[in-house]
C-alpha cells in the first residue's frame, strides 16, 4: 500500500475497525512515519475523549419500589368514627398530593437528564462518524490559553466538530464562539460554554476546502458576534 492509502486507514484503525491484514499493514507503516503516528495519535486522543465523556446513569434498584409504595399507600383496617374519617381522609390527601408532587418533580429531573444525555450522545456519535471516515483529518488548536482542542473534520462530506476538554468557563456573559476563516473574513460555525470535567462537542458543517484555519474567541452571549471577532482569538488551528 501506498503512503495515502496506508494515511486513509487511520481513522478506522483509531476506532478498531480494520480487518486484522490491513491494521497489521498499518502497525508496519507507522514506525518509519512521523506523520501518520502524529495524525493517530490525534485521532486515538479524540476518541478516548468522547469515551470518557459519558459517565453512565442508572436509577436506584429501589425506584420501583419505592414509587409503588408511594401510589399505593397502606393502612391498617379500621372502624373510625365520622369525623375520624373525614380527618384521615384529609390527611390521606395531603400525603397522597406530597407523593405525586416528589414523583412528577423526579419525572421531571429524570426527563432532563436523559434529553441532556441524548444530545450529548448525538454529538459524540456525529464526531465518531466523521472518525469513521477515510478522509477524516484533525487539527490541533493552540494559543494564549491552556486547553486540550481539537477540531475534526471531513472535507469530502462537508462534516466536522470541534471537540473541547479543559477549556476553562468565559465568565458570566460571556460564550466560546469558533470561528472558520478563509483569507481576512471569518465566519461564524457556533459558539458554547464549557462543562466543567465533560467534553463539549460542536458540530461544524462547511465547506472545508474554503477555509484555511479555525479559530475561538471569547465573546459576549448568548449569541456571539455577528460580525467577526471582536477580541483577539484565543486559539487557533490550521485545517
Amino acid at each position: 500500500m501506498t503512503h495515502e492509502e496506508l494515511r486513509d486507514l487511520l481513522p478506522a484503525y483509531a476506532l478498531d475497525a480494520l480487518e486484522p491484514e490491513a491494521a497489521r499493514a498499518v502497525e508496519a507503516h507507522l514506525p518509519g512515519c512521523d506523520e501518520c503516528r502524529e495524525e493517530l495519535s490525534s485521532l486515538q486522543a479524540v476518541a478516548a475523549e468522547l469515551a470518557a465523556g459519558i459517565a453512565p446513569v442508572e436509577p436506584p434498584v429501589e425506584l420501583r419500589e419505592r414509587v409503588l409504595a408511594g401510589v399505593r399507600p397502606r393502612f391498617p383496617v379500621i372502624e373510625p368514627s365520622r369525623l375520624w374519617r373525614v380527618g384521615l381522609a384529609a390527611a390521606l390527601i395531603l400525603i397522597l398530593g406530597g407523593v405525586t408532587l416528589v414523583q412528577v418533580q423526579r419525572i421531571r429531573t429524570l426527563t432532563a437528564t436523559v434529553g441532556t444525555l441524548s444530545s450529548r450522545l448525538a454529538a459524540q456519535e456525529r464526531v465518531l462518524a466523521v472518525l469513521g471516515s477515510p478522509t477524516a483529518r484533525t487539527a490541533a488548536l493552540h494559543g494564549s490559553v491552556q486547553a486540550n482542542v481539537r477540531f475534526v473534520y471531513d472535507r469530502a462530506a462537508g462534516q466536522g466538530a470541534l471537540v473541547v476538554t479543559d477549556l476553562r468557563d468565559p465568565g458570566a456573559g460571556f460564550v466560546y464562539q469558533v470561528w472558520l476563516v478563509a483569507g481576512q473574513e471569518p465566519q461564524s460555525a457556533g459558539v458554547f460554554r464549557p462543562i466543567p470535567g465533560q467534553p463539549i462537542v460542536v458540530p461544524v458543517n462547511a465547506d472545508f476546502r474554503r477555509y484555511q484555519a479555525v479559530a475561538i474567541s471569547v465573546e459576549r452571549g448568548p449569541q456571539g458576534s455577528t460580525a467577526g471577532p471582536t477580541t483577539v482569538p484565543i486559539l487557533n488551528g490550521t485545517i
